[in-house]
């Protein structure tokens, strides 16, 4: 994949990042919706990573979450976490009753400002 590949993954499919990111140092970032995924130790320093997720979220609690935040910084990662107090785990979703249109416009306008400075 070019160099100038984004990394992207949501709910489960963030964890999917973390097999890929470990052979593919030169992506340009990774975007997490929904999920975090590990962050190796040998991701290139520097490497922008974003993540949005409902705050509580049971599948990445605060305290998950934290502790993500932290290996991934340990990691060279240089990250952004974006939480939506309130909101449902698959908030984006507009078919499910969990849906919040604001934190929906929200996610998608600072995930597309993400992918613009990459």
């Amino acid at each position: 994949m070019p160099a100038g590949t984004v990394l992207a993954g949501v709910s489960m499919g963030a964890g999917v990042i973390g097999d890929l990111l470990a052979d593919r140092r030169d992506t340009a970032g990774v975007l997490l919706v929904h999920g975090i995924a590990e962050i190796p130790a040998s991701a290139r320093a520097g490497l922008p990573v974003q993540l949005h997720v409902a705050d509580p979220d049971a599948f990445a609690p605060p305290a998950a979450v934290a502790a993500w935040e932290s290996a991934a910084t340990d990691a060279g990662a240089v990250v952004q976490v974006f939480t939506y107090p309130g909101v449902g785990h698959f908030y984006t979703d507009a078919t499910l009753h969990e849906h919040d249109e604001e934190a929906t416009a929200l996610t998608w306008h600072r995930s597309m400002d993400f992918l613009r400075h990459l």
